[in-house]
């Protein structure tokens, strides 16, 4: 059940090292029931930038942050236009490079990997609204392309093109239905 507007979102840092941090979200009020716990994160700079390969960098929870926001923002649109969501897989990578505004990302690719049925083909338009209308694409200077991958369940009823077995392989005398 989607609340009504405006959402209002916070987020607290304590230093617990330098240049590192506990990150906590306090818990949202809950729809229904109370809100669950939720676990701190621990952040601090990339290794690149001499940090801690065990703490979340600011560059990499971005880029998650990304990756989510697609994947929720398609779920919703695609409950919408009758898509099923069998599987998603996403990678994000991005680029950061010295500009004369200072380190600045300077490109963005998010990579789909998606199995649907259903509405499938509805895909394309609702991944563009998805991309319209994800908060944080939409928050970010840099363009951010999407490279998609997706895969529909066999489906014989539709097949085009019958194929029959080689005489020398047993069969039943059906014809197979090439996809």
């Amino acid at each position: 059940m989607l609340a009504p507007f405006p959402h209002r979102y916070s987020a607290s840092l304590c230093r617990t090292f330098a240049s590192r941090a506990r990150i906590d979200a306090p818990p949202r009020p809950a729809l229904h029931g109370g809100p669950p716990p939720r676990p701190a994160l621990h952040g601090g700079p990339s290794p690149e930038l001499d940090g801690d390969v065990h703490a979340g960098s600011p560059e990499h929870m971005l880029l998650s942050s990304l990756g989510l926001c697609m994947l929720t923002t398609f779920e919703a649109f695609a409950a919408r236009d009758g898509i099923e969501l069998l599987a998603w897989s996403a990678r994000v990578h991005g680029t950061v490079e010295q500009t004369p505004e200072g380190p600045t990302f300077t490109s963005i690719v998010l990579e789909l990997d998606v199995d649907i049925a259903g509405n499938v083909d509805q895909f394309e338009d609702t991944l563009e609204d998805a991309k319209r209308y994800c908060l944080v694409q939409n928050a970010l200077r840099v363009p951010v392309v999407v490279e998609t991958s997706v895969r529909t369940p066999c489906d014989p009823m539709h097949a085009d093109d019958d194929v029959a077995l080689p005489s020398w392989l047993p069969h039943d005398g059906r014809a197979l239905h090439a996809v």
